[in-house]
């Protein structure tokens, strides 16, 4: 099968390190879910050389175990791919991601039921959005795409705030709750806010994206303990 352009939805969930049960969360949300998100390959660096059918289950918790910083999965069409934050506290600040990239809708009812099964307390915010025109060829899946989706708000692990332009939909969790409850309506659902559609929320919680100094991308108002200080990046520069 050749290559081809395709939109894809991609959905992140940001939360604090410091919890390393993510690969479990996942095998059993995809199980239950979305048996497409089942890790049919998996490994920190390409080519993926982990095989659910010759590793199993076991094989996938121990690659998560050791890998650096990333695991990254191959799943079955329409999931391309997803990967999973390894990142122990340490050198990278207090927020992860994980993220599945799949040729789906977003509306689709079996993706927000996977989405909702990975929520736990120290979920902060999850987000859907489209890129566009990036390339699959066979069941690989290249970037970057010509049409970027929602950028990425957690660089080198310190949070920078929500994005400017709203995403498609996103639940925001219990640390955003007092943050956001005045300016964006939605569904309660798991201790946060599920959120389709309607007024975004204030500038004072959008990440300043465009600011030249990385030191200045945070938003005015972010929940506590999602990044580090200045000082503390500089600490872990010299310890690293």
């Amino acid at each position: 099968m050749g290559e081809r352009k395709i939109d894809v939805l991609v959905v992140r969930w940001y939360e604090r390190a410091g919890r390393d049960d993510i690969a479990a969360r996942w095998l059993d949300a995809a199980r239950e879910h979305l048996p497409e998100a089942m890790p049919r390959r998996f490994g920190d660096t390409e080519p993926l050389r982990g095989r659910l059918d010759r590793d199993g289950e076991e094989g996938f918790l121990r690659a998560y175990d050791s890998a650096d910083s990333l695991l990254f999965i191959s799943g079955k069409g329409p999931v391309h791919h997803a990967s999973l934050s390894a990142t122990r506290p340490g050198y990278f600040g207090p927020t992860v991601a994980h993220s599945l990239h799949a040729e789906l809708p977003a509306t689709d009812p079996r993706v927000h039921r996977f989405a909702r099964a990975l929520l736990h307390p120290s979920t902060i915010y999850v987000s859907a959005s489209i890129e566009g025109g990036e390339i699959l060829d066979g069941d690989t899946l290249y970037g970057p795409p010509e049409r970027p989706g929602e950028p990425f708000l957690a660089p080198v692990g310190d949070w920078l705030g929500l994005p400017p332009r709203p995403p498609i939909w996103c639940w925001f969790g219990p640390a955003y709750q007092r943050l956001v409850r005045r300016q964006v309506t939605g569904e309660k659902v798991a201790d946060g806010l599920f959120w389709s559609g309607g007024p975004w929320v204030r500038e004072p919680l959008h990440a300043r994206l465009s600011e030249p100094d990385p030191n200045h991308r945070a938003a005015l108002r972010t929940p506590r303990g999602l990044r580090r200080s200045t000082l503390q990046i500089i600490m872990a520069g010299l310890h690293r």
